[in-house]
């Protein structure tokens, strides 16, 4: 009986005592502190950025009859053509680029030379005769959307590029200046007339340049003229002085997103 009463208060006893915690242990229920960890941005070398150019450029018209090549005016056939490029860099200097942009090609006379549409719907040019006392002049000027292609190598401001163009003829305009002692005389023929010049044109073109400013030449493969619309084998032919700025872009910074990591 008494062996009884001993084995049921061992029982008893020992969950009491596996229920509690050993000596020295704590637990404390309370949460765990977390701490947020500062995110590192992480540079991501930006793609696509753009140039800006401005030209100014010596126009020519290569293979013109004599009668208008002997007339040309060297100084006074300078013009402005602006460009706006967007490209994709391929590594840390090449790049490739697309832009669209305005082509001025003009080309003044020192003597009264007048274009016109024949008749037979052809290009034609006269040298007016006039007295000696009359002073006359004239200009040729060409507008045009000029769409480049453009693959090129840009580092420390240093600028080197190569490109191929099309180009879609926007104006047209012959002016005609007279001036006979303190009389002047303009007369100007422009709008829907292209002299029967081919409205669309293509060529090459290469520019080189240092701290924003450098040397270009364009030379236009297309002939001005086609077919017996004029004279043949025309093709037009710039050079110049062109002004750029270094590769513009947005830069970009690649998101890290915040976590917490527990101690």
């Amino acid at each position: 009986m008494l062996n009884q009463k001993i084995l049921a208060s061992i029982l008893i006893l020992l969950p009491l005592l596996w229920g509690q915690d050993p000596e020295g242990e704590h637990h404390d229920d309370t949460p765990e502190e977390s701490t947020w960890q500062q995110p590192t941005p992480s540079p991501r070398r930006t793609r696509w950025g753009w140039q800006y150019y401005q030209e100014l450029g010596y126009n020519q018209f290569l293979g013109i009859p004599d009668t208008l090549r002997n007339s040309v005016e060297g100084l006074g056939s300078i013009k402005i053509n602006l460009s706006w490029l967007p490209h994709l860099r391929i590594g840390s200097a090449l790049y490739i680029g697309a832009g669209f942009g305005v082509a001025i090609r003009e080309t003044r006379f020192e003597e009264p030379i007048s274009l016109y549409k024949t008749a037979s719907n052809t290009f034609g040019y006269t040298l007016d005769s006039l007295p000696p006392s009359v002073q006359a002049k004239s200009k040729f000027q060409l507008g045009y959307l000029r769409i480049p292609l453009e693959m090129g190598f840009l580092y420390k401001k240093f600028n080197f590029a190569v490109f191929g163009f099309g180009e879609a003829l926007l104006w047209a305009k012959h002016k005609r200046k007279y001036r006979e002692g303190s009389d002047l005389t303009r007369a100007v023929v422009y709008g829907n007339h292209n002299f029967r010049t081919n409205p669309l044109q293509y060529g090459v073109g290469a520019r080189v340049g240092y701290k924003g400013i450098g040397l270009f030449a364009t030379y236009n493969l297309s002939s001005l003229w086609e077919g017996q619309n004029g004279p043949a084998n025309v093709r037009a032919l710039q050079a110049g002085i062109y002004f750029f700025e270094g590769t513009r872009a947005k830069a970009r910074v690649k998101k890290t997103r915040l976590t917490a990591t527990s101690l």
